[in-house]
């Protein structure tokens, strides 16, 4: 069974892309288990020394995991939080935590080309901890009436969209359980 863990790129819980996270998770092909890790907000800057609490379980629980799902808001920055695990993660101290893992990210943006600011750091960041990044034009734009009372994604172009790219993970994972 595939197992994918997911971030979201906002420390408030009741944000859009908490939201985009969720309804993300629920689009994964079947059978799947999909774990929303909530340490973001724990994550310190990275400095030298021994690997702090919060990182070691984000360490921990994406070692376990088949794939990852990263959603973030379209900023000319990353948040600083998502910043900071991007960079232990590609530090000496996450290890290869990523190295080959197929990540997809799902960016909520008002205008297109802030999806593309935030897709490229996000890129750049989890290419060089050595994941496989998808996902580059998975962006929606934040907004009323985007999810269904289900709390799913209610465009049915873009969760089809979504379901295209997620599929990496499970083809990824397919391939990984039979070498």
């Amino acid at each position: 069974m595939m197992r994918v863990v997911g971030i979201a790129g906002s420390l408030l819980s009741k944000a859009y892309v908490r939201r985009l996270l969720e309804a993300s998770g629920r689009e994964l092909p079947a059978p799947a288990v999909f774990e929303i890790w909530d340490g973001l907000d724990q994550v310190p800057p990275f400095e030298d020394g021994p690997l702090p609490r919060p990182v070691d379980e984000l360490c921990h629980a994406l070692s376990g995991a088949d794939g990852m799902l990263v959603t973030a808001p379209g900023h000319s920055v990353l948040p600083p939080q998502l910043g900071h695990a991007l960079d232990w993660m590609s530090s000496q101290h996450g290890g290869t935590v990523l190295l080959g893992k197929p990540v997809v990210v799902v960016t909520s943006c008002l205008r297109p080309y802030e999806a593309l600011w935030t897709q490229t750091q996000l890129r750049r960041a989890l290419g060089a901890a050595g994941a496989v990044v998808y996902g580059a034009d998975a962006t929606v734009a934040p907004g009323l009436g985007q999810f269904d009372s289900a709390g799913r994604i209610a465009d049915p172009a873009f969760r089809e969209r979504l379901r295209e790219v997620l599929s990496h993970l499970s083809s990824t994972s397919l391939a990984k359980s039979s070498a």
